[in-house]
C-alpha cells in the first residue's frame, strides 16, 4: 500500500516545483536574449531571411505558444534553403556580414534615432525615418536613411551655430555696453573731480575777495572811495558765483544726458539678457525633454539612476525603479497608424505623470517604454505605485479612428541596492517586466 504523502512532503514538493518554475523561467529569459542576438548575428544574408528574423526578434519578447512557433520556424527554414540554393535561383548568394556590422546597421540606426532630440519640427521627420529603417534590410535602403539622418543632424549642428553665433553677438553687445558704463563711471568720477576743484577754486576767490575788502576797508580814509571799492569786490564776488553756478548748471545737464543715455543701455542690456536667459532656458529643456511625450528623456533618466546607486551606495538611501511597457502597442501603430501611437504614448505619459509625486521621476526610455525613479520608496510601497500607475492607464479612455482601444502596460518593480549600477539595477527591473508579460501582461512583477 502507497504512503499518502504528508503535508510538508507536499510543502517541499510545491517549494521544488517552485524553484524549478523560477529556474525555467530565467532559463527561458536567456534563452530569448540569445535568440535575439542570434537574429542580429544572422543578418544581411538575405531578404527572406532578414524578415524571417525580423519577425522572431519581435515575437519573442512577448509570450508565444506551440501554435505561434510552427510557422515561423517554417518561414525559417525556407528562408534558410532558399540560402543554400543560390545557383537555382539564378544568383550567387549574398556575402554574409561581418557580426560587427549586422548588429550595426539597422539596429545602431534605430538607437540613433531614438536618441536624436532634434525639436517639435523634426518629430514626423524621425517617425518615418524610424519607420523605414525597421521595415527595410536592403542595404541601400539603409544607407539613403543614414545620410537623411546625417542631414537632420546637420541641419541641428547649422543650428546649434546660429545659436552659438547669436550668444557671441550677444556677448559682444554685453562687453560693448560694460565698456560704455566704464567710460560713464570714468567721466562721472572726473565729473565729481571736477565739481570739488570749481568749489574750491570758487572758496579761494571768494576768501581772496574779502581779504582784499577788509584790506581795503582798512586803509580806506574816504567813506565814498569805501563804498566804491565794496561794490566792486561785492560785484566780483557775484561774477564768481555767477560763473561758477553756470558751470555747475553745464555740468548737471551734461551729468543728465550721460545718466539717461546709460539707463538706456542698462535697459538694453536687461532686455538682451533676459532674451538670453530663455533661450537657455529653452535649450535646456531640449536636451533634457523627449520632444514626443514632454517628459524627461533617457539621458536624464541616466544621469538620475546613476545619482540614486551613487546614493545607495554612500548612505544606504532608498530608491527604487519602476520599467514599464505599453502591451501590444505595435498593434496600434499597426492598426490605427503611427500617429494613434504618438498620441497614445502623449496620454499615457500624461497619466503616469499625473499618478506620482512632485520628486519623482519619470522618463521615456525609448520605443513605448518608460522608467520611473521613485526616492525614499521601498518594495512595498514601490509595488502598490507601479499597481496605482497600471490601473491609472487601464482605465483610460483611449480612442483610435474613433473605436475604442484598451491601453495596457507590464512593469518591473526593483530596489536600489547599496552594490548596484545602473546597469544591474535596470536589468533586474526589466526582468521583473519579462516575467509580467510572460504572466499575461496588464500586470506588474517585483524583482
Amino acid at each position: 500500500m502507497e504512503a499518502i504523502p504528508t503535508a510538508a512532503a507536499a510543502s517541499d514538493a510545491l517549494a521544488q516545483l517552485e524553484r524549478s518554475r523560477a529556474q525555467w523561467s530565467l532559463l527561458d529569459a536567456l534563452l530569448r536574449r540569445l535568440v535575439t542576438r542570434l537574429t542580429y548575428a544572422a543578418d544581411g544574408r538575405g531578404p527572406a531571411l532578414d524578415a524571417a528574423l525580423a519577425t522572431i526578434r519581435r515575437q519573442v519578447r512577448e509570450p508565444v505558444g506551440e501554435a505561434e512557433l510552427e510557422p515561423l520556424l517554417t518561414e525559417l527554414g525556407e528562408a534558410i534553403k532558399a540560402l543554400d540554393e543560390p545557383e537555382a535561383a539564378g544568383g550567387r548568394a549574398p556575402d554574409p556580414l561581418p557580426f560587427t556590422e549586422s548588429l550595426s546597421v539597422g539596429q545602431m540606426l534605430l538607437a540613433l534615432v531614438d536618441r536624436l532630440k532634434l525639436g517639435d519640427e523634426a518629430l514626423d521627420r524621425l517617425e518615418a525615418l524610424r519607420q523605414t529603417i525597421s521595415d527595410s534590410t536592403d542595404p541601400g535602403t539603409l544607407a539613403v536613411q543614414a545620410e537623411a539622418i546625417a542631414t537632420l543632424v546637420n541641419r541641428q549642428c547649422e543650428r546649434l551655430t546660429e545659436a552659438r553665433d547669436a550668444a557671441e553677438r550677444l556677448l559682444k553687445h554685453v562687453t560693448e555696453q560694460l565698456e560704455e558704463l566704464a567710460v560713464y563711471l570714468a567721466r562721472e568720477d572726473m565729473s565729481h573731480r571736477d565739481g570739488a576743484s570749481a568749489r574750491e577754486q570758487l572758496d579761494q576767490e571768494v576768501l581772496g575777495e574779502i581779504r582784499e575788502l577788509e584790506s581795503e576797508v582798512a586803509s580806506a580814509c574816504e567813506l565814498g572811495a569805501l563804498q566804491t571799492q565794496v561794490q566792486q569786490r561785492l560785484g566780483a564776488i557775484s561774477g564768481h558765483l555767477k560763473n561758477f553756478r553756470q558751470r555747475e548748471d553745464a555740468r548737471e545737464r551734461e551729468w543728465q544726458a550721460r545718466t539717461e543715455q546709460m539707463s538706456q543701455r542698462i535697459r538694453e542690456l536687461e532686455r538682451s539678457a533676459q532674451a538670453m536667459e530663455t533661450s537657455l532656458r529653452q535649450e535646456r529643456a531640449l536636451a533634457s525633454t523627449d520632444p514626443l511625450t514632454g517628459v524627461a528623456n533617457r539621458l536624464v533618466f541616466e544621469q538620475h539612476i546613476a545619482d540614486a546607486c551613487l546614493r545607495a551606495a554612500r548612505s544606504g538611501a532608498q530608491s527604487s525603479l519602476l520599467v514599464l511597457d505599453i502591451d501590444r502597442f505595435k498593434q496600434i501603430n499597426d492598426n490605427f497608424g503611427h500617429a494613434a501611437g504618438d498620441r497614445a504614448l502623449r496620454i499615457v505619459a500624461e497619466q503616469l505623470r499625473a499618478g506620482l509625486r512632485s520628486d519623482d521621476l519619470l522618463a521615456r526610455y525609448g520605443g513605448e517604454e518608460f522608467v520611473v525613479v521613485l526616492a525614499g520608496v521601498g518594495a512595498e510601497a514601490a509595488l502598490r505605485a507601479a499597481e496605482s500607475l497600471r490601473r491609472r492607464i487601464e482605465s483610460l479612455g483611449f480612442h483610435g479612428q474613433q473605436r475604442p482601444v484598451r491601453i495596457t502596460l507590464s512593469c518591473g518593480v526593483t530596489v536600489l541596492r547599496a552594490d548596484d549600477s545602473p546597469e544591474s539595477a535596470f536589468e533586474r527591473a526589466d526582468s521583473a517586466l519579462y516575467r509580467a508579460k510572460r504572466g499575461g501582461r496588464n500586470r506588474c512583477e517585483l524583482a
